[in-house]
């Protein structure tokens, strides 16, 4: 009976959020009863919810032993390999709490959440239905659904669930992450190049008053980008100055660092811009046409600049796709990268030109390349040479369906600050593949006959940034562009 008791007090603290009183109580019940499949288990989520993710594995492990009929056993110790993202363990771990109780809506949306950082769209699709069915009214299964359609480039059925996701938010309150809904419809909308579309749906997100001010931030700035990229100034300086608070949080999440580097990034190319600095890079002429430059971050820089290019005169027009990598444009499975480029070059007058600047990201110290050749101890090169050879075809070949000139624009030498986050003995390996890269580039495109901007050749002084053109550690300065078209002419 006092075991019971003791149980039950432990349960009741867990729900109170006092878990280490909680856990005491399970330790000491555990001395008496080390078998005890129940206080295990209630071991196990003390631990998890204090942080401490191995032990709390090791015991939800040990009342699997025990008792391996418990649905909940298996889909804690999934949620816990979940939180490591160790996907491939959490989904066993779910399937098998599915076995158990096929009809638990949170097991299938988690097996879904698993199926999706695996690449397995169709599944995760199914069993995220699923969980909808089950529970239609949680508003985190609408949001993750609308997530796996718009990764898949599915962005009608990806709309229809995000706003089902915020529908279910206001009316139920039971979504976990208001920015999530409000940024992936905002972001959905950036892919989709329907930027009056995006601006609202921020305003909407920024008047809800049911953001943090970390969300607000991020909304903000994402008004900031479409601001400046259509040369609305004075709009994208307010919303920069009122997300400047982006710099002061405490140990920021990963994706608001990326924010606060943004901020910085487009405060400076404005500012650089007022005070006419590069104004000569600016200087249009009466009869110049658009060119454009289509890119993730890098393109912010040379928007409206002005270049010559074969006798013609072009001012350059940046559009933005929101994270892509080269990676993303060679892949089997059609996605949200590939769908967003197609839009908008079918769309462009035949004849057009055409800047793609895509592999920055690809050739970063943390991730991309680098991290891929380490993990899977492939040789960089043989990555390099597969992932450029069928990017740059694939560009030809596109180019020609639509009768456009695509230009190929290489990645810049890193930043020091960037090579000095690696140890020693690796920041030469980390030059070497970014050399190697625009090595390889440039010989694809002498290769198919394509121009490249060989913006590395530019920048470069023994593998790393001569510092001549850098912004800051990752983008360079607006006259960059306009002075690779120059070394084109001579």
């Amino acid at each position: 009976m006092k075991i019971k008791t003791n149980i039950a007090r432990a349960e009741a603290l867990l729900l109170q959020e006092k878990y280490a009183e909680s856990l005491s109580i399970c330790i000491k019940i555990l001395e008496k009863k080390p078998n005890l499949d129940e206080a295990i288990h209630l071991t196990a989520i003390n631990y998890y919810a204090l942080g401490q993710i191995e032990p709390a594995i090791d015991e939800f492990k040990k009342a699997i032993t025990i008792n391996n009929q418990n649905s909940s056993f298996h889909s804690n110790l999934g949620i816990a390999y979940l939180k490591q993202e160790r996907f491939t363990e959490a989904s066993k771990c779910f399937e098998k709490a599915l076995v158990l109780e096929p009809l638990i809506p949170e097991s299938n949306y988690n097996l879904s959440i698993c199926l999706h950082n695996e690449g397995n769209y169709l599944l995760a699709v199914n069993y995220c239905k699923k969980a909808i069915l089950l529970d239609t009214t949680n508003s985190d299964f609408h949001l993750h659904l609308g997530v796996i359609y718009y990764d898949q480039g599915q962005f009608n059925n990806a709309a229809e669930s995000l706003v089902k996701a915020l529908e279910g938010d206001n009316k139920q309150n039971k979504g976990k992450k208001y920015l999530d809904a409000y940024w992936q419809l905002f972001s959905l909308y950036l892919i989709q190049h329907r930027y009056q579309d995006a601006l609202e749906i921020a305003d909407i997100g920024i008047q809800s008053q049911q953001l943090s001010d970390q969300q607000l931030c991020t909304l903000l700035i994402g008004k900031a980008m479409i601001y400046f990229l259509f040369s609305h100034l004075d709009e994208a300086k307010q919303a920069l100055q009122l997300s400047e608070m982006v710099h002061h949080f405490p140990s920021p999440p990963k994706y608001l660092k990326s924010f606060g580097i943004f901020h910085l990034y487009i405060k400076n190319l404005i500012a650089l811009y007022e005070n006419g600095e590069y104004k000569d890079c600016y200087q249009l002429s009466h009869n110049a046409t658009k060119m454009y430059f289509i890119s993730e971050s890098h393109g912010f820089s040379p928007n409206r600049t002005s270049v010559q290019y074969k006798n013609q005169n072009y001012q350059i027009n940046s559009l933005f796709i929101i994270g892509a990598k080269v990676i993303h444009f060679i892949s089997e499975e059609e996605n949200k990268y590939q769908v967003s480029l197609v839009s908008l070059l079918q769309d462009l007058v035949p004849g057009s030109k055409v800047v793609i600047a895509f592999g920055e990201i690809d050739c970063r110290p943390n991730e991309g390349i680098y991290t891929y050749s380490l993990k899977s101890k492939r040789d960089y090169k043989e990555i390099i040479d597969d992932m450029l050879s069928k990017y740059v075809n694939a560009l030809k070949n596109i180019a020609n369906s639509f009768e456009i000139e695509i230009i190929l624009y290489g990645v810049p030498a890193p930043h020091p600050q960037s090579i000095e986050i690696l140890p020693q003995s690796e920041q030469q390996r980390f030059k070497d593949i970014i050399a190697y890269y625009n090595l390889t580039l440039a010989n694809t495109c002498k290769h198919l006959g394509m121009t490249l901007l060989e913006v590395y050749e530019l920048t470069n002084k023994d593998g790393q940034s001569n510092l001549q053109y850098h912004i800051d550690n990752y983008h360079l300065l607006p006259n960059t562009v306009p002075t690779l078209f120059n070394l084109q002419r001579e």
